[in-house]
């Protein structure tokens, strides 16, 4: 009879172990540890630490790009609401994948490695899709930007990635109701950012020589 799989544990303990020490500190043999096993056994599954750390990035990169596909087809809803649907997906695969995700964040630019481009060429594909939608917002009149869509983009798209640093899952209910917080936070600025730019400007600034 063969022996059960231990793929779901070595990649829950990869991603823990990477979590924690980073990519270049992690030890397979730590990795092992935290499973129970030896590292030796760990080669039954993978031949490297970077293959498995690709291995461990690759489940929430590849879900993230197949619920943006889908959003990006539903053209019969408002730009706004295909905003909240796509930050509410951001922060169920941070829990869902958890910490898989965060991993995946954390080591995206870092490892410098041929086999994270695939990786990189799905980040920037995330990007431009949120572009798209808050400059079709723009077009349409549902935003006003304080800036270019690209820049909009950055910021709604760092607010999420900043979660890396401080989320931790809290089941289906407070997760949808922490996306639909943030979801807030960035509608505010998207809808009014254009006449705030003008307030902006007009306030005192020291660095014009404004008293």
């Amino acid at each position: 009879m063969p022996r059960p799989s231990r793929w779901s544990e070595i990649l829950g303990a990869a991603g823990a172990e990477f979590r924690d020490r980073g990519y270049d500190n992690a030890t397979l043999e730590s990795i092992g540890a935290r499973v129970g096993i030896l590292k030796g056994s760990i080669y039954n599954y993978v031949g490297s630490k970077e293959e498995l750390l690709l291995a461990v990035v690759e489940q929430p990169a590849k879900a993230l790009l197949a619920e943006l596909d889908r959003l990006r087809d539903d053209t019969g809803s408002s730009v706004a609401v295909r905003l909240r649907e796509l930050i509410r997906m951001q922060v169920r695969i941070f829990s869902e994948y958890y910490p898989a995700a965060f991993v995946y964040l954390q080591h995206l630019v870092r490892v410098q490695s041929p086999a994270f481009a695939e990786f990189r060429e799905m980040d920037a594909r995330y990007m431009a899709a949120v572009e798209a939608l808050l400059a079709e917002g723009a077009r349409s009149g549902e935003f006003s930007l304080a800036s270019e869509p690209r820049t909009a983009a950055r910021a709604v798209v760092g607010m999420l990635d900043w979660m890396q640093h401080w989320f931790t899952p809290r089941g289906e209910d407070a997760d949808r109701e922490l996306a639909d917080e943030l979801f807030a936070l960035a509608l505010g600025g998207l809808v009014a950012g254009g006449g705030m730019r003008g307030l902006a400007r007009s306030l005192p600034d020291p660095d014009r020589g404004d008293a």
